[in-house]
């Protein structure tokens, strides 16, 4: 019998993170555009949306009532002096004024990360202690970075570092929801120290109305293009392009999708909004609230229900059109908030 004992240097190991910069006492920020995610390698689009869409849920988590949240699939902005401009396209103007924001009150949170491969070796120990040989395998460190950009100014105002190294002979958690979860977690912690140093700069325009639920999941079949699947018996399940899998089933990658986009959700829940549209499932409201424990929000003015365009209803200029699935099934209108 043989035992294996990893001698991978740094293996499953975070550094600290870094900031470099100090956002400007001047700066004041009513929006905040979380970025889809950069990576440095190749990866699915749908990849890049769902793991920004997962840090603005930590952004809404953190400071959600401070500043108004857009998401990846949001707002679409140029790069910084592309076309002589700063990126504020006429779309991201209009959508900031409707909610009363000027262009300079807008910050944008970049997220990146790159994936650096080391060679290491492990040694095989026998139960007496002694070595019997080595076998080669790879460590994976990924090299992460959120950066602030105040679009009007053009400038960088604050950036955050952090690395963190994979643990090869880690327990595959979750079903395989998170493909990379050493990168999520470390995607997480920079994102929660870029609006720590934003914090005194946020100015909400106006109070926030009461909440409209106390606690939310999310069925992001929108967000990752799947708004068009059929349900053509109990267990087929059709698939857009992006996202089928001939070595997988249909119901476990569905699955595995909400698993990522709501961590907490226990598996009674997950199954309940595997079959259900995509939005907001209510799981917590307070007492009078407009909405109630089950209702599914489909639409919020006619677009996609995210967790910050709810979040954003409550700071809005003028009430929002929501339609509603209720538990019955029945769907009906609703103004929020």
């Amino acid at each position: 019998m043989l035992l294996t004992v990893a001698i991978l240097a740094a293996a499953c190991r975070s550094t600290p993170v870094q900031v470099r910069g100090a956002v400007p006492e001047s700066l004041g920020a009513s929006a905040v555009l979380v970025q889809p995610f950069s990576f440095q390698w190749a990866e699915p689009d749908w990849r890049a949306v769902e793991l920004s869409q997962r840090l603005v849920n930590v952004a809404l988590a953190q400071t959600g009532d401070a500043a108004l949240f857009f998401g990846p699939t949001e707002l679409q902005m140029t790069r910084p002096g592309e076309d002589g401009g700063n990126g504020l396209t006429r779309a991201v103007v209009a959508a900031l004024a409707a909610y009363g924001v000027r262009p300079d009150g807008l910050v944008v949170l970049r997220p990146s990360a790159e994936k650096r491969v080391q060679s290491g070796e492990r040694e095989l120990i026998d139960t007496e202690g002694y070595s019997v040989g080595q076998s080669a395998t790879e460590v994976v460190m990924y090299v992460g970075r959120v950066e602030v950009l105040h679009p009007a100014t053009q400038e960088v105002v604050l950036e955050v570092f952090g690395e963190a190294t994979v643990n090869p002979y880690a327990d595959i958690l979750e079903e395989g929801a998170d493909p990379a979860p050493e990168l999520t977690s470390l995607m997480e912690e920079l994102t929660r120290e870029a609006l720590r140093g934003l914090s005194s700069h946020l100015k909400p325009l106006r109070a926030p109305s009461p909440a409209l639920a106390t606690s939310l999941a999310w069925a992001p079949w929108d967000v990752l293009d799947m708004a068009a699947w059929m349900l053509k018996d109990s267990t087929v399940l059709e698939l857009p392009p992006a996202l089928q899998d001939a070595e997988q089933d249909p119901r476990s990658l569905r699955m595995q999708r909400l698993r990522f986009a709501n961590p907490d959700a226990n598996a009674a829940l997950l199954e309940t909004l595997a079959w259900r549209p995509g939005g907001l499932y209510v799981r917590a409201a307070p007492e009078g609230a407009k909405l109630s424990v089950g209702d599914l929000v489909l639409t919020l003015d006619g677009r996609p229900a995210l967790p910050q365009t709810l979040a954003r209803a409550r700071l809005a200029l003028v009430p929002v059109e929501a339609r509603v699935q209720q538990p019955s099934g029945r769907i009906v209108p609703l103004v929020l908030p």
